[in-house]
């Protein structure tokens, strides 16, 4: 018995510190990606925690360190941190974003937003028609235009479903800016480089940043020229628009964002689950 409480030490300590719910022998809600689940997965989440999450991004230039998709890979593994503590379903990535900076520069797809919020709207009733009761539009891609069509999107869902609560939300909005900083977002610099840093610290390659590179094979006849490091193909910031990750970018410093992300996502869905439905979806 001393033997059992010895070796046990370790773990209660361990499961005081973590936290999470699987810590502490509570069983976890069901949760997963939904391209991998069956049937039955899935009727299960709808009886304990039917949430579903919709990550969104887009294809775009994110410096020559993190990938043209980070937006969409950042807003996933999010999503699947969040459902790991509220339950849940995620869905694979939207990867076709609207708006911003970029448009022109190489590896850069943006798509305008008619052709986009079919499919989303589309997405949105279909998961509301299955039984999800909470419904959750996370965007890493956050120009003005694409959080726009975000919130207009979940408006207007909301109303065609009431006995559903959808949450639209960019990454900042649920990100406090750290100190000396007037914002919590920015394009491939500090926060996002930070980010993937915490998230899969293969997805950043900070070598990467070179001086010198051969503007002839890095843009496109319509790439932006103006003046400025993020237009200038020679500068090892290209295309970043932030503080330089090189040097404000840290595992440590992203850690801390994804914690609070998650966090505070988690709290909105759950409260969002507890809330009874609107009489009128009775």
């Amino acid at each position: 018995m001393r033997l059992l409480l010895i070796l046990s030490l370790p773990f209660l300590a361990w499961a005081s510190w973590d936290g999470s719910a699987e810590a502490q022998g509570i069983p976890a809600k069901p949760h997963g990606r939904m391209e991998q689940m069956r049937p039955d997965d899935l009727e299960e989440v709808l009886k304990r925690a039917p949430a579903a999450f919709v990550p969104l991004g887009t294809f775009e230039h994110h410096g020559f360190h993190l990938p043209v998709c980070f937006d969409g890979i950042k807003a996933h593994a999010l999503c699947i941190k969040v459902s790991e503590k509220t339950g849940g379903a995620v869905l694979p990535t939207f990867f076709y974003g609207t708006g911003g900076g970029h448009i022109g520069y190489k590896w850069t797809n943006i798509v305008a937003e008619e052709q986009i919020v079919p499919l989303l709207s589309g997405t949105l009733d279909f998961l509301a028609r299955q039984g999800f009761r909470v419904i959750v539009l996370l965007t890493g891609h956050y120009p003005g235009e694409q959080t726009r069509m975000v919130k207009r999107l979940v408006q207007e869902a909301g109303q065609r479903h009431p006995q559903v609560k959808f949450l639209g939300l960019a990454e900042p909005e649920i990100t406090t800016p750290l100190p000396g900083d007037k914002s919590s977002g920015d394009h491939a610099a500090k926060y996002e480089t930070s980010i993937a840093l915490a998230l899969h610290p293969d997805w950043v390659r900070l070598d990467k940043l070179v001086e010198g590179r051969d503007p002839d094979g890095i843009t496109l006849p319509e790439t932006p020229r103006k003046e400025g490091t993020p237009y200038d193909p020679r500068h090892p910031l290209y295309a970043i628009h932030g503080q330089d990750p090189r040097t404000a970018a840290s595992r440590e410093t992203g850690e801390k964002l994804v914690q609070e992300i998650v966090r505070r996502l988690a709290r909105l869905v759950e409260e969002a689950l507890q809330s009874p439905a609107p009489a009128a979806a009775r």
